[in-house]
């Protein structure tokens, strides 16, 4: 499953193409309590449009926190919360 995500950020539109396996890692590398930062780092730009990636990563360097802020909204908007209720 490969879903395309389109961020506004700071007037620019960036398109991610985030995968299950992009996710999975990403969620992983943080429940082993690895550097969360350098873990949304990774997840941006390893799910940036390759054609922005330059541009993205001038906004990361300029913007402390936004791989944070960035990563957060592509997971929620990839793996949206679920009702689960257990019947008993």
């Amino acid at each position: 499953m490969k879903q395309a995500i389109i961020l506004a950020i700071a007037d620019t539109d960036f398109t991610f193409n985030v995968t299950a396996q992009d996710h999975n890692t990403f969620v992983d590398s943080a429940a082993r309590r690895e550097s969360i930062t350098a873990s949304a780092h990774n997840f941006v730009m390893r799910t940036i449009n390759p054609e922005q990636k330059e541009d993205l990563k001038a906004l990361l360097e300029n913007s402390p926190g936004a791989a944070v802020q960035i990563a957060s909204e592509l997971g929620a908007e990839f793996s949206p919360v679920l009702e689960i209720t257990v019947k008993k």
